[in-house]
């Protein structure tokens, strides 16, 4: 037998009365699941919301309720009452309240389910498949710089990387990126990068990734983007340890990118792999097992001066083993020619713009990386050799020279409840010229770096470092040999 209330009186105040009413609803429940003889008066208490059978001190009447037989619910004549049925056969008559509404609440639902007809699969695809714009995501980093050196050659020190060491600068915002990315298809992924740092905004990477495949294994990436060379090169500065990239492999390629078309081929087990190694393990990103292509060779967003294209090529391949270490491996290279930019400089003892062949100089150079990722020890090297434009002993002209340069780090990673702590250190030495700067000046640097890197949360790193630089001012050809200061660098990642 079911028992509902019928209230017949009621006097609460109009605050508590849904709150009371309720409070009474367990208490109705609970006298529904045995016979009821007799009319019931009910009293709350509005502070606890506790009802009683019998008045008492703060006690509001809640009503008086009898029983009745059958409820008040209306259930057409044509169709009978299906979920009732099949819950009394379900559910036996000694079982709580509360089990059988739960049963019925299922029965009921099952048979909405039955009655509702099912969409068709077209149309199920049309309300889940999102619209190409929805599937854009946004991010970036910004890198906020502080140096601070204490003895040497402080005011000719400056580095082609890092303006933050120049005298006189004190706060400094080495990098601020945006990036907007997204695949537009199962065969199309856009990637656009803009760099805010220094007062203007600049284009860093505008590309399409163009698939073959469902599975992404073999790709064409045109546009803007960066050149597959050496593995520091394609490490983002995000990831990066060390401040700035070795100059031996970024005087390559000054600001690691170029306009052109490019060709990657990545198995689908490896792009897990690179993926697993990207988030956590300073990883490059995927950049193909094996890359080629050609770009102007001129630089970012520089226009191509003569005509001719360079050639890019690298192969890579991250082996893991049976105890989860894994070591990457691989060799590099690229070959062009390179037109110079020239000026008189007086500070540097050029009184006449050098003289130079408008259709530039050979440009090219071969190299191999190694890295043992940090798990927890790691260890980072690379090195290459080659020809690049190079300004004349007498300060004449351009001519070709050589280059020869490269770096070493070792690392140690530390996960604790305080965040991850990587400490490092790294050496560089680098011979040859910096073909970017005007009248690609010969450079000589040999640098020693250490410092840890605290990840305090994934969103934001902390990067204190030490360093004792001997390098060429390639502006004013004076030549540091003993510099030494120290660089913060607060990065927070969106």
């Amino acid at each position: 037998m079911t028992i509902t209330g019928k209230r017949t009186t009621t006097i609460l105040p109009s605050v508590n009365r849904f709150l009371l009413a309720a409070a009474a609803i367990p208490v109705l429940l609970l006298i529904g699941a045995v016979p009821a003889i007799s009319a019931l008066t009910l009293y709350v208490d509005p502070e606890t919301n506790q009802v009683y059978t019998a008045p008492g001190e703060n006690r509001i009447k809640l009503g008086d309720f009898e029983p009745v037989k059958t409820t008040e619910r209306v259930v057409p004549e044509d169709k009978p009452d299906v979920a009732e049925a099949k819950t009394d056969q379900q559910v036996p008559e000694h079982h709580t309240v509360d089990a059988r509404y739960e049963a019925q609440q299922q029965v009921i639902q099952q048979a909405a389910a039955e009655e509702t007809p099912q969409p068709q699969k077209e149309e199920v695809k049309a309300e889940v498949e999102k619209k190409w714009y929805d599937k854009f995501k946004i991010g970036g980093y910004t890198q906020f710089r502080q140096s601070a050196g204490f003895s040497g050659d402080l005011e000719n020190l400056t580095s082609p990387g890092d303006r933050s060491i120049e005298e006189d600068t004190n706060h400094f915002i080495r990098r601020a990126r945006l990036v907007f990315q997204g695949d537009i298809t199962d065969h199309l992924k856009i990637y656009m990068q803009t760099e805010f740092a220094g007062g203007d905004v600049s284009v860093r990477d505008m590309y399409g990734d163009i698939y073959f495949d469902k599975k992404k294994e073999f790709r064409i990436r045109p546009g803007l983007s960066k050149i597959p060379n050496s593995f520091e090169l394609l490490q983002s500065s995000r990831d990066r340890l060390a401040f700035e990239r070795a100059d031996g492999v970024s005087s390559g390629v000054r600001n690691e990118r170029d306009t052109g078309v490019f060709f990657y081929w990545t198995p689908e087990h490896i792009q897990k792999r690179f993926d697993f190694l990207r988030k956590g393990l300073k990883g490059s990103g995927d950049y193909g097992v094996i890359g080629f292509g050609a770009y102007t060779g001129q630089g970012l967003n520089q226009r191509d001066k003569n005509d001719n294209l360079h050639f890019a090529a690298r192969a890579t391949y991250p082996f893991q083993f049976s105890n989860g270490q894994i070591f990457e491996a691989g060799v590099f290279g690229y070959t062009g020619k390179f037109v110079p930019t020239v000026a008189v400089n007086q500070g540097a003892g050029i009184l006449a713009a050098p003289l130079f062949d408008k259709k530039g100089y050979r440009d090219e150079r071969i190299g191999v990386h190694a890295i043992l990722y940090p798990q927890p020890f790691g260890l980072q090297a690379e090195w290459n050799w080659g020809r690049s434009p190079q300004l004349s002993n007498d300060l004449t002209q351009i001519e070709s020279g050589k280059i020869n340069g490269g770096y070493v780090q070792a690392m140690y990673k530390l996960d604790s409840r305080w965040g991850g702590w990587i400490p490092y250190v790294k050496w560089q030495r680098y011979r040859g010229a910096e073909k970017d700067t005007v009248n690609t000046p010969f450079s000589k640097v040999h640098e020693i770096e250490a410092g840890v890197e605290w990840q305090i949360r994934p969103e934001v790193e902390l990067t204190v470092a030490y360093s004792h630089m001997d390098r060429t001012n390639v502006r004013n050809l004076v030549h540091v040999k003993d510099a030494n200061l120290m660089r913060f660098q607060l990065q927070w990642n969106y």
